[in-house]
Order: structure tokens, then C-alpha cells, then sequence
């Protein structure tokens, strides 16, 4: 992975079905991924090879599940455009792109 900052926003950020943000952002550089709550306050950090990323099941792959220091966030990226609106058709595979991006980042950080 490049030094590069690669930011999502829109992000809903959850723990198990308790909401933390509908509108976060998740920043990931420096080899460090931090999620931000709604107004941009920090809600946890920790080093990409500390976190463990994987697909929440039964969610279409728009959901993935992050585990650092000892607890469990749900993300949606990009879901977070759509709270409170009817999605158009097609939004569902841009949040999957998107949680699929999201996933790529781990398998490559973690490459030998």
C-alpha cells in the first residue's frame, strides 16, 4: 500500500445494531485506519495489521465487520447518502464496491 490517504465518507459506523454514525468516514493511511463519527470526532484508530476485516453475512457484502482493540464496528460505506431517502436502483452495488474496496486494503497489507 502506497503512503497515500484514502478516505470514505458517508460511512455508517455501528456496534452490533447500536448506531455510532450515520454519516462517518473511515481514513485510511500511513498504515493506520480511523473511523470518524458524523461531525468528524475520532471514534477508534488502530495499525492495519492489528484489524481484522471481514464480510458480515446475510448483508449482501455492503456491510463489513471490523474488529480493533477488543471491539467489533460494523461499516456500510458510502450507506450513509441514503438515510432517510429511498435508495435508487443500482446504490446497493456502490456501497458493495465500495465495502469490497475496503476489504481489498487488508488482504493487501497483510501480503508477504
Amino acid at each position: 500500500m502506497t503512503n497515500q490517504t484514502l478516505v470514505f465518507d458517508e460511512v455508517q459506523i455501528g456496534i452490533g445494531l447500536r448506531p455510532l454514525a450515520q454519516h462517518g468516514y473511515i481514513v485510511v493511511g500511513e498504515g493506520m485506519l480511523m473511523l470518524l463519527g458524523n461531525r468528524q470526532e475520532s471514534i477508534d484508530q488502530a495499525p492495519l495489521g492489528a484489524i481484522v476485516a471481514a464480510p458480515v453475512r446475510f448483508s449482501r457484502g455492503q456491510v463489513v465487520c471490523l474488529t480493533m482493540n477488543g471491539t467489533k464496528y460494523n461499516v456500510s460505506p458510502g450507506w450513509g447518502r441514503y438515510v432517510g431517502t429511498r435508495p435508487p436502483m443500482g446504490a446497493g452495488r456502490e456501497v458493495k464496491k465500495a465495502a469490497q474496496h475496503l476489504l481489498s486494503l487488508f488482504k493487501t497489507s497483510r501480503a508477504p
